[in-house]
């Protein structure tokens, strides 16, 4: 549930959401006292939406969590960032999302990294969402962690 008790809505996002989107991800970046590495803009998150599901949640039409995902190589994609209003934490948005993603990319290994500083997110990734560290890098002076995870595949039906 969000804010007040409303319930929280689950949709791929559309160019109708680039706003809402660019607005939450710039609002959680480095430069402004969070933890997203990078800088977001309009031009990144509509390539993003083109190129792969890109799952939103809303909570009385207010943008709560994003998560959106790049192309790796055939087998793989690059998961991120996953980004979480502060009133809308520890409700178990995170969670609902992963799933949707899961179900929307069935048997693709998503791959990740996160600021080893950023420890309650490597905490809710690697504890809550299952993923895996699979190794450790630098770069200019920050440490990053590299996880994965692979979603399971659609189960074949009869006849198949």
């Amino acid at each position: 549930m969000g804010e007040q008790g409303s319930p929280v809505r689950l949709s791929l996002a559309g160019p109708q959401d680039v706003g809402d989107i660019v607005g939450l991800l710039q609002a959680n970046e480095a430069i402004n006292g969070g933890s997203l590495t990078g800088h977001f803009d309009r031009p990144a998150v509509m390539a993003a939406i083109h190129d792969m599901p890109v799952v939103i949640a809303r909570a009385q039409q207010r943008l709560a969590e994003m998560l959106k995902t790049y192309r790796g190589d055939p087998a793989a994609y690059l998961y991120g960032p996953i980004c979480i209003d502060r009133r809308e934490r520890g409700l178990g948005i995170a969670e609902m999302l992963f799933a949707r993603l899961k179900a929307e990319l069935p048997g693709r290994e998503g791959i990740l990294f996160i600021r080893r500083d950023n420890v309650a997110s490597l905490r809710v990734h690697r504890t809550k969402l299952g993923m895996v560290p699979r190794g450790d890098f630098d770069v200019n002076g920050a440490g990053y962690t590299a996880l994965s995870y692979r979603a399971e595949a659609a189960p074949l039906s009869r006849g198949q």
